[in-house]
């Protein structure tokens, strides 16, 4: 029986990811799981210290103390941390059992597209000492994950990390639960659907003033839980404020839509994307973070400018006036998360990865010298 230990942010597309990952885990019977979920209000307190008011300080600790409390039980064979923003603080437990660190992105990476979050970087003494407390915590790992090249390249190029110590495995969606729906009847409006709960940041505007001047050509489907104001009066949308992650009226309001739109100012790698992409969507999004790697210019949907409404609005109507090719990039959308983004897969490689890890150390602590075999 492996023993795990899971950290496990929920904050964003996080917890879909964590969901996944804890169900993958619960179908194996030779693990032995303890999961430590890390919420935005982890270590409360930590919010009235000067200086350690940040998320990352927040989430290291709570995971430092919730992994100190879980190693007082008992001894564990491996420890996965996701993100890596909760395994600034874990080097004692690092020591004790190997451990795979996970991120969408570096915190240098973040610092590319995190204005629209409100993100500001700090003091160059301030972003120096930053930099050293995270490789401290990517070097001591055991090994390192990342969801997309695009971080990976980052932890090579901004924190001196090996190539070879970075495996690249996507989060992925439950390809069984998102699924394309059968062909739609003709004649009708073009159904968009676009998924964000941050409504500004994700370019929720912009959809809607590339939507005007399309009156009967397109419908709107748009979930998020901000508030949504000023909808153009000649463009037909429904708000959905309400809809859970993963939820039976989230996945069909993916399987009844016929394109997905997500026009982000500022992202990593968008778990609505690769949702969208297993039902069978083409998708017209931002080249922001690693959306690339995902939505293949041309092949799978197109890539506009942030901020461009010219070209978002000739993208929705390309696909509008052309249904053979909106269907044949939704093929290829699918085919694209059959291939690597499908969570059931790609968790069993996280769980390969901490066995394997596992395996390393009770070798390396059975022939260390003056032990006994």
């Amino acid at each position: 029986m492996r023993r795990f230990v899971f950290v496990l942010e929920q904050t964003l597309g996080h917890a879909a990811h964590a969901r996944n990952l804890e169900r993958a885990v619960a179908a194996q019977p030779d693990i032995e799981a303890t999961i430590i979920r890390i919420r935005f209000d982890a270590a409360p307190i930590m919010r009235r210290l000067p200086g350690l008011r940040n998320w990352s300080a927040r989430a290291s600790w709570a995971a430092r103390s919730a992994l100190r409390s879980r190693l007082r039980q008992g001894p564990v064979d491996a420890i996965y941390i996701h993100t890596h923003v909760a395994a600034l603080l874990a080097r004692d437990a690092m020591r004790r059992a190997p451990t795979v660190v996970s991120m969408d992105a570096t915190s240098r990476g973040f610092d590319a597209v995190g204005a629209p979050y409100g993100h500001r970087r700090s003091p160059r003494f301030a972003e120096g000492a930053k930099r050293l407390i995270h490789r401290r915590a990517f070097t001591r790992a055991a090994a390192l994950v990342t969801w997309s090249n695009w971080a990976a390249h980052s932890l090579v190029r901004d924190y001196g990390i090996l190539p070879q110590d970075v495996s690249v495995i996507p989060p992925g969606v439950d390809l069984k639960r998102f699924n394309p729906a059968p062909p739609a009847e003709t004649g009708r409006a073009m159904r968009v659907l676009f998924v964000g709960a941050d409504f500004v940041r994700k370019g929720g505007p912009d959809l809607l003033r590339a939507a005007q001047h399309m009156t009967g050509a397109i419908e709107l489907n748009v979930v998020t839980t901000s508030v949504v104001n000023a909808v153009p009066a000649n463009v037909p949308c429904r708000i959905h404020d309400q809809l859970a992650p993963q939820s039976e009226a989230l996945v069909a309001l993916y399987r009844s839509a016929d394109l997905f739109v997500l026009p982000s100012h500022g992202d990593c790698s968008p778990q609505a994307v690769a949702e969208a992409m297993a039902c069978g969507l083409p998708v017209v999004a931002t080249d922001v973070g690693a959306i690339q790697e995902m939505v293949h210019d041309g092949e799978n949907g197109y890539l506009v400018p942030v901020g461009d409404i010219t070209s978002l609005r000739r993208s929705l109507r390309t696909l509008h006036e052309q249904p053979e090719l909106r269907r044949a990039m939704g093929r290829r959308s699918r085919a694209l998360a059959e291939r690597e983004h499908d969570a059931d897969r790609n968790n069993q490689s996280i769980l390969g990865l901490m066995t394997q890890l596992a395996d390393w150390s009770a070798e390396e602590m059975a022939w260390t010298p003056g032990s006994v075999v």
